[in-house]
């Protein structure tokens, strides 16, 4: 049995937005199988187990003061050790550093995002490091400055989220990860935050993580 990490934030802890309700700020979480993890687990069959570990507000390198505790670095090294042997490390993270209190470029989360990268091919009690794969998030809605999360993303999220695809890409490619791209995938977010994905955006993704490893499990240098 091979064992997968899917390590992420809102969009694979499977935060659904068309259950939003304004009076408490929360929303409810979709079913298993219903999220990316879960379909890909349905797809792969019982020769897989896929394990989740994803928070909402989950960053990759800076602290968030309005969500303390969700720092992805720290997460991501202690969940590698307690859950070793890892077969493959699926990596999904950046959406949340497009906020424009961190005021960060493009180019710097996926640079932090390389960190992450790096701490997860490290060799645990002896047995082989982990295959990686890097996702590279969807690009949120244009116009996400003027949705209920607006005042936290501002009108420059969206062009960042534009230039994620390629730079995640590069880090997949220099460090001999495999890499999906949401934005191929056509995803098509849900219209209330213009952030979180739809459930057919869980079901196209799942189905592609699940071919990607088939195709790809004990690839190196092979990022595409």
């Amino acid at each position: 049995m091979k064992t997968i990490l899917c390590f992420g934030d809102s969009n694979t802890w499977g935060y659904d937005a068309e259950t939003y309700d304004r009076k408490t700020g929360t929303a409810k979480r979709m079913p298993f199988e219903v999220r990316w993890p879960g379909v890909a687990q349905c797809l792969l069959g019982k020769e897989y187990r896929l394990l989740e570990n994803a928070l909402n507000a989950r960053t990759v390198m800076r602290e968030d003061p309005y969500f303390p505790h969700r720092l992805g670095i720290a997460a991501l090294e202690e969940t590698l050790d307690a859950n070793a042997p890892l077969d493959i490390v699926i990596i999904q993270l950046g959406v949340n550093e497009l906020k424009h209190m961190f005021n960060l470029t493009a180019g710097m989360i996926a640079f932090g995002l390389e960190k992450l990268v790096l701490a997860s091919q490290t060799a645990y009690y002896g047995y082989p490091a982990p295959e990686i794969i890097v996702i590279a998030p969807a690009p949120v809605k244009n116009d996400i400055g003027n949705m209920i999360f607006g005042f936290s993303y501002g009108p420059l999220a969206y062009g960042k989220s534009c230039e994620l695809g390629a730079l995640y890409r590069d880090v997949a490619e220099r460090n001999g990860c495999g890499f999906i791209d949401c934005a191929a995938l056509n995803f098509s977010l849900n219209e209330l935050d213009g952030l979180h994905y739809s459930r057919d955006d869980h079901a196209k993704l799942g189905k592609a993580v699940a071919e990607y490893v088939r195709e790809n499990l004990g690839f190196k240098n092979s990022a595409g």
